[in-house]
């Protein structure tokens, strides 16, 4: 099957599952809060995003090729500064240093160079009031380990084997983080040495916490990363992954293959089942900003870096939105910033993959992370990113473990299709040996499609006739 063949069948899946979820508006509709709530997460957890320092998103990006391939600049080239700002956040040098900005308007600074002063200012122990509310109990920590608007340099996408289990990971940007999934070893105080090849990861923090009184509540504004390299990048380069920074390869925007994209002809229509399809300047504004959810389970999400939702099953939505736009009849200067955007999102999502995190099927948590990865190396001809399992034999995504085609072998039964006669069958919310009890069939996690309704275990909370219902 050529390429081009291979990116529509893929988005013939995406179309179907990025508009079901477009039509529920991300699973906030009515229906879809009970949905949510049902799988014991919060219905309001991706509360709107909060107005100020949003970015200016992406537009009249140059469309590099390379047939016209742009020049490297000199170092003497590049502007020196003391500080640079993004997103409401500055880092200040120790002295003034060359920088220069990634085609996706991120920052790089020329290191060696030390960070002495960030804004806004990085609280840490006594500097820090605490806050008890809901599932935030901050006078249970350490006091002189409590944390606002902090960074990590080096962002690790999982904790080390020796202090977690497979696939934990953490964030020490807030301590209001719940659940745990606090570690104050990542704070990286001031002042910060950074050496070519680190990123930064810097945050702000929300002074008060909202209404979200539970597990999944947010806490951190936004994030921005600033990466140090050894000398000037061209103007087409990529950012690397805000994880495995130093062992990501460099990849330009001449290298694209634009040409495997489609150029359909547009819907006439602005809505899908009542709900307003996003524009392509929401999609460009919606992954302008780094998709760093390396906390996990949502919980030290930035919020205005998902400004159309951060839980997996809207990450999914956006992407695949974004795709399906891609391939439409836009002009390609229409479509370049929303190109390189996502291109981004798969090097960054790629990035944790190969610093070891996982994403098992977990509800709709977990969505989303494996589709940019293989559509930007589909795009940038990567073998290492369109081939996930021959690079990286041990991933774990969502969408392999949730979806399959039959024949299908569970506890010892084989199943030439499902109980509708379906051959393409839902795993179920959890696969068993990676969500705990919720992997369980008789817990009510199973795989639902493979047998008729009257077989599925029933639960306390009546899944089984909400199941049926739906």
């Amino acid at each position: 099957m050529s390429p081009r063949m291979l990116l529509a069948l893929v988005l013939a899946c995406v179309l179907n599952w990025g508009m079901a979820w477009c039509a529920d508006e991300g699973g906030k509709t009515r229906e879809g809060k009970k949905a949510r709530a049902a799988e014991g997460e919060d219905a309001e957890s991706e509360a709107p995003a909060e107005k100020d320092d949003v970015p200016v998103p992406l537009t009249g990006a140059v469309i590099y090729t390379m047939d016209a391939p742009p020049s490297t600049p000199a170092l003497e080239v590049l502007e020196e500064r003391e500080s640079i700002t993004q997103f409401g956040i500055t880092w200040t040098f120790d002295r003034k240093a060359r920088v220069g900005q990634f085609i996706t308007r991120d920052w790089y600074v020329v290191g060696p160079v030390k960070i002495v002063k960030i804004a806004p200012q990085p609280l840490f122990g006594s500097e820090v009031k605490a806050q008890d509310k809901g599932a935030v109990k901050e006078s249970k920590l350490d006091a002189n380990k409590l944390a606002r608007n902090g960074s990590t340099l080096n962002f690790p996408a999982v904790a080390p084997r020796e202090k977690a289990g497979k696939g934990y990971n953490g964030a020490g940007f807030d301590s209001r983080i719940p659940a745990g999934r606090y570690d104050p070893e990542l704070f990286t105080p001031l002042p910060i040495e950074m050496k070519p090849g680190d990123s930064l990861v810097s945050s702000i923090s929300k002074e008060e916490l909202g209404d979200e009184h539970n597990l999944h509540i947010k806490c951190v504004k936004l994030v921005a990363v600033l990466s140090c390299v050894a000398e000037p990048q061209p103007p087409d380069a990529f950012r690397p992954s805000f994880s495995a920074s130093r062992t990501c390869k460099p990849y330009l925007a001449r290298n694209l293959k634009r040409e495997l994209l489609h150029s359909l002809k547009r819907p006439t229509t602005e809505k899908y089942r009542g709900a307003a399809t996003p524009s392509i300047p929401e999609l460009v504004r919606a992954m302008q900003m780094p998709w760093c959810d390396g906390s996990g389970m949502n919980l030290g999400t930035p919020l205005q870096n998902f400004p159309l939702g951060a839980y997996g099953a809207n990450q999914a939505t956006t992407t695949g939105m974004a795709a399906l736009y891609l391939n439409l009849d836009y002009t390609p200067a229409e479509k370049e910033p929303l190109l390189l955007n996502l291109i981004q999102v798969g090097i960054d999502d790629f990035g944790m993959a190969r610093d070891g995190r996982t994403w098992p099927a977990h509800g709709g948590l977990n969505s989303g992370r494996k589709w940019p990865i293989v559509f930007a190396g589909m795009l940038l001809d990567d073998p290492e990113m369109k081939e996930l399992k021959k690079t990286l034999p041990d991933s774990v995504f969502q969408e392999d473990q949730q979806t399959a085609l039959c024949p299908v072998t569970y506890r010892g039964q084989t199943f030439e299709r499902g109980w509708t006669g379906a051959k393409a069958v839902f795993m179920g919310h959890s696969i068993e040996g990676f969500g705990g009890a919720r992997g369980s069939w008789e817990g009510g996690f199973g795989p639902v499609d493979l047998f008729h309704p009257k077989d599925w275990p029933d639960r306390p909370s009546g899944m089984k006739e909400g199941l049926k219902k739906s």
